[in-house]
C-alpha cells in the first residue's frame, strides 16, 4: 500500500471557539491516539484530507506533524471520522497510531468483479458484506478485496471462505459468513381477469333484516313509520269546534 502524506499541526487550545477558528481557517480538528501514549491534539488541512478521502478511507498516512517549529512522523490510520448531519462535511477526524511491524486488525472494502451467471437468467445480485475484518501489517492493507462473482447461479451464495486469498492478509471474519448472493427472482402477481372482477363487482348484495312482510303488508319499518305520523295527520285535519254563545 502507497503511504499518503499529510500534515498536521499541535493544537493546544480547545474551546468551542477556537475550533470555529480552526474550521473558518479550513483546517479540521483531529486526535491521534497511540497505544501507551497520551493522545495528541492536532489539525489537519480541509482540503488534504478531502483528497485522501477520495482515494478511501482506509488509507496508510504518514502524518507530518509540526509542532512549535518541531516536526515529526507518524504512520497512522483513520479510525472515525464526524461528519456534519446537513452538508456531509467533515467535522473531527480520530487516527490511531500504527507501526511497520506489527500487524494490525482493519477493513476493507469489498469490491465485486465479474457477471454472475444467475443475472442472466433473471436473479439478482445482492452484496451482503461491503466490508471485511482482516488482520494484516499496515503497508499490506489492500484498497479493496476483490470478489469474483461469475460463477454464481440462482440461489448461490459466495461465503467469506470462497475468497481468493491474499498474500499478508488475514481474513478474521467468520469463514462460513455470506459476502455475495443471487436471489431467486420475485413471482409475479397473479391479476384477476377484468371481465371476472366486473361481473363480481355487479352482483347485488342482498340483505336481510327483520320479518319478511306478508304480500299486502307493510314492511315492518313502513308500517311503524305509518303508526306514528297517524296521530300527527289526524289533529292537522280534525275541525276545530266553535265556542258555545
Amino acid at each position: 500500500m502507497e503511504e499518503v502524506v499529510m500534515n498536521a499541526t499541535v493544537r493546544k487550545d480547545f474551546g468551542k471557539q477556537k475550533v470555529r477558528g480552526l474550521r473558518n481557517k479550513q483546517e479540521v480538528p483531529a486526535v491521534i491516539y497511540s497505544k501507551g501514549r497520551d493522545t495528541l491534539h492536532v489539525s489537519v488541512p480541509a482540503q488534504e484530507l478531502k483528497q485522501l478521502l477520495k482515494a478511501g478511507s482506509n488509507e496508510l498516512i504518514k502524518l507530518s506533524i509540526r509542532d512549535n517549529g518541531e516536526s515529526g512522523r507518524k504512520l497512522a490510520l483513520i479510525k472515525e471520522l464526524q461528519r456534519h448531519a446537513t452538508t456531509d462535511e467533515v467535522l473531527h477526524v480520530d487516527f490511531y497510531e500504527v507501526f511497520e511491524n506489527q500487524q494490525i486488525r482493519t477493513k476493507a472494502p469489498v469490491m465485486v468483479t465479474g457477471k454472475a451467471k444467475g443475472i442472466e437468467l433473471g436473479g439478482i445480485l445482492q452484496v451482503v458484506a461491503r466490508e471485511l475484518s482482516i488482520k494484516c501489517l499496515p503497508t499490506a492493507i489492500p484498497k479493496h478485496i476483490e470478489v469474483d462473482v461469475t460463477e454464481l447461479n440462482i440461489g448461490h451464495t459466495l461465503h467469506v471462505k470462497n475468497i481468493k486469498p491474499i498474500p499478508g492478509v488475514e481474513f478474521i471474519d467468520n469463514p462460513e459468513a455470506p459476502v455475495v448472493h443471487v436471489m431467486v427472482p420475485a413471482k409475479e402477481e397473479v391479476v384477476q381477469p377484468v371481465a371476472a372482477a366486473e361481473a363480481t363487482a355487479a352482483e347485488p348484495e342482498v340483505i336481510k333484516k327483520g320479518k319478511e312482510a306478508k304480500e299486502g303488508e307493510a314492511p315492518a319499518e313502513e308500517a311503524k313509520d305509518a303508526k306514528q305520523a297517524a296521530p300527527a295527520a289526524k289533529e292537522k285535519t280534525e275541525p276545530k269546534k266553535e265556542a258555545k254563545k
